[in-house]
């Protein structure tokens, strides 16, 4: 059995595109599947929104935060991001708390950030010992 191998004259490239929504497109779409943030929505639609209200662009949104919904990969992903992330430096969990709320928002927010902070390895390797 004979076998030749042929290389093309001109070279080639195989190139793979993947298309993910933006962060906020992701959010936006989970908002619509989460049942607490929909009666929010209903909320507002009746006039009793409160601090809430939807931006231009259909987020819904607390007092100029995006309303985060329940789903742990989401609310896992903007954790990752903020603290992970070499801009970020692994910040403590009051700082990156402080950074966060300016952006978004969910119930018990301030906990998951601690709870999160605690879990990181490297930020436990270099606390200093009282």
């Amino acid at each position: 059995m004979d076998l030749e191998v042929v290389a093309p004259e001109t070279p080639t490239m195989l190139l793979t595109l993947v298309v993910q929504l933006t962060l906020l497109e992701r959010i936006k779409s989970l908002q619509l599947a989460d049942p607490s943030l929909q009666k929010v929505q209903r909320n507002i639609e009746g006039g009793r929104g409160g601090d809430f209200d939807i931006d231009a662009g259909g987020a819904l949104r607390f007092r100029n935060r995006w309303c985060v919904p329940k789903n742990e990969e989401i609310r896992k992903l903007i954790l990752q991001e903020a603290h992970w992330s070499p801009y970020s430096d692994h910040p403590s969990g009051t700082k990156m708390y402080h950074d966060l709320k300016m952006l978004y928002w969910w119930p018990g927010m301030k906990a998951d950030i601690g709870r999160f902070v605690a879990k990181c390895l490297i930020c436990q390797q270099v606390k200093a010992e009282h």
